[in-house]
């Protein structure tokens, strides 16, 4: 559970913030800062980064909606979509799958609506981590303490469980 929690928020983070770069090169996210030490982590800050994780799955499942929908109506399976762009975000993969042309040009038809989609998205999720009175910067240090250091995943853990509960009842 613990590393399946763990695994869930890299990968939202991830997707939030990194989507677009499989698209869009020319955007360039600004460097990573430095994770902070578990001492330097407060529990009021997981809760908060908490409560962003929870409003940013919700925003991650309408934006793959909405990519679904774009993928599906020019014909090609989302499944396959989802094949390709991994392929082309992890370079073993890349020489694995083949791309047709008709695939390729596809992709770049419905690049611009997904570049739309995803950044629609991620200003959604950077106002939900503003609302909850945090910087880009320190959401991300507090994720990448998380990621770093086992005892605040731990912790995250905890809160994100009673927080998950206390809005599920």
């Amino acid at each position: 559970m613990k590393n399946l929690v763990r695994y869930t928020f890299v990968l939202m983070v991830g997707a939030i913030f990194g989507t677009t770069a499989v698209f869009a090169q020319q955007q360039q996210m600004p460097p990573q800062p430095e994770p902070l030490s578990p001492e330097e982590v407060t529990d009021e800050q997981l809760v908060m980064i908490s409560n962003v994780t929870q409003a940013g799955q919700g925003i991650q499942e309408e934006a793959d909606k909405k990519m679904k929908e774009v993928i599906e109506e020019v014909g090609m399976e989302y499944t396959r979509f989802q094949e390709i762009v991994m392929a082309q975000q992890n370079p073993q993969m890349a020489g694995q799958i083949e791309i047709t042309d008709e695939e390729q040009e596809t992709l770049q038809q419905v690049q611009p609506d997904l570049m739309q989609i995803n950044q629609q998205a991620q200003q959604q999720y950077i106002a939900k981590i503003e609302e909850e009175g945090l910087s880009i910067q320190e959401f991300q240090q507090i994720a990448q303490a998380i990621q770093a250091h086992p005892e605040v995943a731990e912790r995250f853990e905890e809160i994100n469980n009673s927080n998950s509960d206390s809005e599920d009842g």
